[in-house]
């Protein structure tokens, strides 16, 4: 009976014969069959498969959840009722969608009539292929896919048993292809195997086989269902050696009967190395807060898994909590960044070793390092004229971390220690005071908690400040620019005790029209500045100043100091009283100075002291009758060596005149004893002169005129010109009065006249 069933050509839709069955139009895929209420069993290939009943028509009923029998593979469908000699069993193997939508009961159809195999003992077998490549196979088979089994027995000669059994399930033929998986070969003797997600990967079950290259120990690993893929197996205690082993891979379907192709996967070679536990080298802050980076040594190209304990919370050596994993290195020792929950609070770290090629095994504890390594928590203040460093203390009971002593560096730049403050031994000294700090700068600090391993705070930076008002400039001045337009004052400190702290281009002017007047600030600069708002020769200035420092506190105003204004009055100079020099004024010089460009010509007067006037016409002719005049300020100290006193000041320049002079004598004796023979001028800047004599009747009885008067000092009768008593006739005038008129042109050109009388006696 089976090998002529084996050979009838199953082309069949399933349907239901039974006419006494109900239409069914429920979306669901095994249909409930509403022509009697008991439920039909069967099996497939030896009850790897047991099928009951319909499901009721539910989705979720293991009738509807397909069950993969791969294309090709031979089926055994067996009733497993009891039967008698009269019952008759019938199949039918549909498309899912064929089955769905039919609309006729299975009896009236053609097809189903045709399909229907009847088996005393229940026993059917099919072949899932296409009769094209098959004559075992199925004539409308269309290929991978849904189908549903129905089966159908009649019972009713079994006592109290009813007329008919029904019974269906839905099965999914899946094309058998090679699997698609990888390989990791791990410490330890283990092989793990992984099947991605692949189209290939559609198996209900994969077969391993680890074939020995020496032996005949030849381990086999069923996988089971895969609930999901990516997926992976291990080799576990099959391979107790490290022999090599060529490893295949098989696909099977539910039924256990799939010919797919075999994965071969070539020799592979089994590592028996074991690992080793990790070293915690140190912990160390970075600039972010709550930033660490763990140095761990290790064999190299392995995983770690990082654990975190707050040993506030968990005082004892008890890590469960996996903080971080990480991949493979090639590098014995690395430094891994780790972010901690709460930077101002204490968390404590252990590592443990992981296979690299196989992240997933299994952690072990004897995998951990054997000791652990916590954070050093800590804070800088800036306090006036200090910062205070505080940290947290080191836990006691660290496994493999004994306290040693905490060190307190301040860092440069690069992060170098720039100076180590103090080493404290005192596991329960938690902070120091660092006071060499300047008022306005940053400094960088940190931490270090000496365990032998070494855990360093968070690089902490902070600005020191300070609350005291900074001293004065204890040296200005004010002096003139170079071409004497504008004030110019400046401040200066002693070379030795220059601030360190004075923020740049922040020093400030202030100035008044008096000393002890209302003094406003007029510029914020540098230590020197030239006043563009002064009419220095009109007044003196006064100013003071101060500066500021990084923290942007002011200082003490300094002296004041106001510039020297030079004035004239005729001949006469007049200086003002008031010191342009901090230090004080020793001396005052009166220069002489080219108008154009300020320079020194001569000096004129020197070490005039507590004297503000001064008259020029005292000075030689030879000065000039137009001079321009400065006076240098001499500070006190300038003549002592090593002094380092302030350097002199300069008054503006004034212009003076000097008046051109002339004197003649009233009375004059022609008598030839060379003494008072001739009537002459004497005076200064003469330049060129005219003389007139008169008689009593105004007749002019005697004219001369000279270009290129000599100066005083030589004007004498043999080098000027003057009236002897001889007239313009020729004869000599008779003694008396007689007048005269004098005509002089001076330096600059100013002529003046100078008419008076005379008196001519032998």
């Amino acid at each position: 009976m089976n090998t002529i069933i084996q050979n009838i050509t199953t082309t069949i839709f399933i349907g239901i014969v039974l006419s006494t069955c109900l239409l069914q139009k429920t979306l669901a895929q095994c249909k409930v069959d509403n022509g009697d209420s008991v439920k039909g069993e069967f099996s497939i290939n030896g009850g790897k498969i047991s099928v009951k009943s319909d499901g009721g028509g539910s989705l979720t009923a293991a009738n509807n959840i397909p069950v993969k029998i791969c294309e090709g593979e031979l089926i055994t469908l067996k009733n497993t009722l009891p039967v008698n000699s009269v019952t008759s069993n019938s199949y039918w193997i549909t498309e899912l969608s064929a089955y769905n939508s039919r609309t006729t009961y299975l009896s009236s159809s053609t097809g189903s009539i045709d399909a229907s195999y009847k088996s005393i003992n229940g026993k059917v077998d099919l072949k899932l292929i296409a009769k094209s490549t098959d004559p075992a196979g199925i004539s409308f088979y269309n290929g991978p896919g849904k189908y549903v089994i129905t089966q159908y027995d009649n019972s009713s000669s079994i006592s109290g048993g009813p007329g008919f059994h029904h019974a269906c399930q839905v099965i999914e033929v899946i094309a058998p292809l090679k699997p698609v998986v990888t390989t990791s070969v791990c410490s330890g003797n283990e092989v793990q195997i992984t099947f991605p997600v692949n189209p290939n990967n559609a198996f209900d079950d994969y077969e391993i086989t680890f074939k020995a290259t020496v032996g005949s120990y030849n381990p086999v690993l069923k996988t089971g269902k895969p609930t999901s893929y990516p997926f992976t197996v291990k080799s576990g205690t099959l391979l107790p050696d490290d022999q090599d082993r060529i490893i295949t891979v098989k696909g099977l379907s539910a039924t256990g009967n799939c010919a797919a192709p075999i994965e071969n996967l070539g020799k592979i070679s089994i590592n028996a190395g074991l690992l080793f536990k990790p070293v915690v080298s140190n912990i160390a802050g970075t600039i972010v807060k709550g930033e660490f980076k763990l140095a761990i040594s290790a064999q190299n190209k392995i995983s770690r898994n990082i654990y975190i304990r707050d040993p506030k919370i968990t005082s004892t050596y008890d890590y469960t909590k996996i903080f971080k994993t990480y991949g493979s290195t090639a590098a014995l020792t690395d430094s891994i960044v780790l972010q901690v929950p709460d930077g101002d609070k204490m968390f404590c770290f252990q590592a443990e070793a992981l296979d690299a090629a196989c992240p997933s095994t299994a952690s072990s504890a004897n995998l951990r390092s054997s000791e652990e390594i916590c954070t050093t928590p800590a804070n800088v203040k800036a306090e006036s004229n200090k910062n205070v460093i505080s940290w947290l203390q080191a836990p006691s009971g660290l496994i493999g971390s004994a306290f040693n002593y905490y060190q307190v560096e301040r860092l440069n730049i690069d992060g170098t220690i720039n100076k180590l403050l103090q080493t404290i031994p005192n596991v329960s000294e938690l902070s120091i005071e660092d006071k060499d700090v300047i008022c306005g700068k940053e400094y960088t600090y940190r931490v270090q908690t000496n365990y032998s391993q070494k855990s360093y705070s968070q690089i902490i930076k902070v600005k020191a400040f300070s609350d005291d008002i900074p001293s004065k400039i204890p040296k200005i001045f004010a002096t003139m620019t170079n071409d004497a337009k504008y004030a110019s004052i400046q401040g200066q400190f002693d070379p030795t005790n220059v601030p360190v702290n004075i923020k740049l281009n922040n020093y400030k002017f202030y100035r008044a029209d008096a000393l002890n007047a209302a003094y406003t600030l007029i510029k914020i600069g540098n230590q020197l500045i030239n006043d563009s708002t002064t009419e220095v020769d009109k007044k003196s200035y006064c100013y003071y100043m101060t500066w500021t420092n990084l923290c942007e506190e002011e200082s003490i105003p300094s002296e004041k100091v106001c510039t020297v204004n030079l004035k004239t009055s005729g001949a006469t100079i007049n200086w003002t009283k008031e010191t342009s020099i901090s230090s004080g004024t020793d001396s005052y010089i009166i220069q002489r100075v080219n108008p154009t460009n300020g320079t020194n010509i001569k000096e004129l007067a020197s070490n005039l002291k507590n004297v503000y006037t001064y008259n020029t016409q005292i000075l030689p002719e030879i000065e000039g009758q137009e001079i321009y005049i400065q006076i240098e300020s001499r500070p006190v100290g300038w003549n002592i060596i090593g002094s380092n006193s302030l350097p002199s000041t300069l008054s503006n320049i004034v212009r003076v005149f000097r008046p051109s002079l002339v004197m003649s004598p009233q009375i004059f004796t022609p008598n030839g004893d060379n003494q008072n023979d001739k009537f002459i001028v004497r005076g200064k800047f003469i330049k060129k002169l005219k003389m007139s004599i008169y008689d009593r009747w105004g007749n002019v009885i005697f004219y001369d005129e000279m270009d290129g008067y000599p100066i005083g000092n030589n004007q004498d009768e043999s080098t000027v010109i003057g009236w002897d008593g001889v007239m313009s006739n020729g004869n000599k005038a008779i003694e008396g009065n007689y007048a005269f008129k004098i005509e002089v042109e001076d330096t600059i050109g100013q002529v003046t006249t100078k008419q008076g009388a005379l008196l001519l006696a032998y």
